[in-house]
C-alpha cells in the first residue's frame, strides 16, 4: 500500500515520530499526480499519512480524487480531532474505507512519556468511539515499545472492554526512524517483548479480536507466524514493495523453516540488535487464521 505524506503538523509530539526529519515537499499538485499514478498502475489503496492528517484542509478532496481514481483508502489519525462527535462524523461522511489510529497505551502516564502529550488518552478514546458509532471502519495501531511491552495482553482486554466494534489490532514494533533515532531506547529486544506479544494475540484469539504483527521476524511469534505482515503478503494478499526496501534477511535465516514466509528483520533493528534480531525455527507452525489480512 503507497503511503502519501500530507502534511508535517501535528498535536502530539511522538518520542517514536517517523515523520521527524522528513523532507517531504507537500503540494496538492503533488499528491494528485501520485494518486493518478498509482491508479494507473494498478496499486488498488493508498495510505494517507502525516502528521496529523485531519488538520489538511484538501483532505475531503484528496479522499474524493483517490476513490474517482477506484483506490481504497487508508487514513492514518491519532484520533484526538475526533473526540468532537461532529468532527468524527464529518471525516466518516468522506468515504475513507479504514481508518487508522494510532493507539500507543491505555495506560495513562505512558500515554503521555509516548505522545509527549499531557491528557491525551481520554480524547483518543473518545475519538475511536465516536469514529466507530459514525459507522467508520476503524483499526488500532499499537507500537510496541520498552515502556508497555508489558502491558500488551492488558491492552488486548482493555480494547475488548471499552473498545467494542473495532475492525482488527495490529502491533507494530517501534521503527528506529525520525525521532526515534534519538530515542532508540524505545526498542525493548525481540526476546524480551515477544513472549509478551505472544501472550497478546492468545488475548485476541480468546477474545475473538482479529490481529497482525509487523515490524519483528515471523520467526519470534511461534504459532501465530500466520498473522505476520509479511507471512500473510508473501501468501499473496499485499504489496511487498515497501516492506522490500526495509528488510533484508540475515545469514541464519537461510536455515529457517519460515524462509518463504519471511522477508527478514527491519534494517534498522538488525543494526541495532545484530544477530540477536533472528530465531531461525526448524518447522513452520500449524496453519492459522491470518487475522486481519484484509483492508
Amino acid at each position: 500500500m503507497a503511503l502519501i505524506p500530507l502534511l508535517k503538523s501535528c498535536n502530539q509530539r511522538c518520542l517514536f515520530c517517523s515523520a521527524y526529519g522528513r523532507e517531504d515537499k507537500f503540494t496538492l499538485a503533488g499528491i494528485n499526480k501520485f494518486i493518478d499514478g498509482e491508479a494507473a498502475r494498478g496499486a488498488g489503496s493508498v495510505t494517507l499519512s502525516g502528521g496529523e492528517t485531519t488538520f489538511f484542509p484538501r483532505l475531503p478532496g484528496v479522499v474524493a480524487r483517490a476513490r474517482a481514481k477506484g483506490l481504497r483508502v487508508e487514513l492514518q489519525t491519532n484520533g484526538l480531532t475526533s473526540a468532537y462527535p461532529e468532527n468524527a462524523a464529518r471525516l466518516a461522511s468522506l468515504g475513507v474505507d479504514l481508518f487508522n489510529v494510532n493507539f500507543p497505551s491505555h495506560v495513562e502516564a505512558v500515554n503521555d512519556r509516548l505522545t509527549g502529550t499531557s491528557g491525551t488518552l481520554g480524547p483518543r478514546i473518545a475519538g475511536v468511539r465516536n469514529l466507530l458509532a459514525a459507522g467508520a471502519r476503524v483499526r488500532l495501531t499499537h507500537l510496541v515499545t520498552g515502556l508497555n511491552y508489558k502491558a500488551l495482553p492488558e491492552f488486548v482486554r482493555f480494547v475488548r472492554r471499552e473498545l467494542p466494534g473495532i475492525s482488527y489490532i495490529q502491533f507494530s514494533y517501534v521503527k528506529i526512524l525520525g525521532l526515534a533515532e534519538k530515542n532508540a531506547w524505545l526498542a525493548p529486544g525481540y526476546a524480551q517483548a515477544a513472549p509478551w506479544l505472544v501472550k497478546a494475540l492468545e488475548a485476541c484469539r480468546r477474545g475473538r479480536i482479529e490481529a497482525m504483527v509487523d515490524h519483528i521476524p515471523p520467526c519470534w511469534l511461534g504459532r501465530f507466524a500466520p498473522l505476520s505482515v509479511d507471512y500473510i503478503k508473501l501468501a499473496g494478499a499485499g504489496d511487498l514493495s515497501a516492506a522490500l526496501a526495509e528488510k533484508k534477511k540475515l545469514p541464519a535465516c537461510a536455515r529457517c523453516a519460515l524462509g518463504d514466509r519471511c522477508l527478514g528483520p527491519r534494517a534498522d533493528h538488525a543494526r541495532l540488535f545484530g544477530r540477536a534480531a533472528v530465531r531461525p525455527v526448524l518447522k513452520k507452525p500449524r496453519r492459522a487464521k491470518p487475522g486481519a489480512a484484509r483492508r
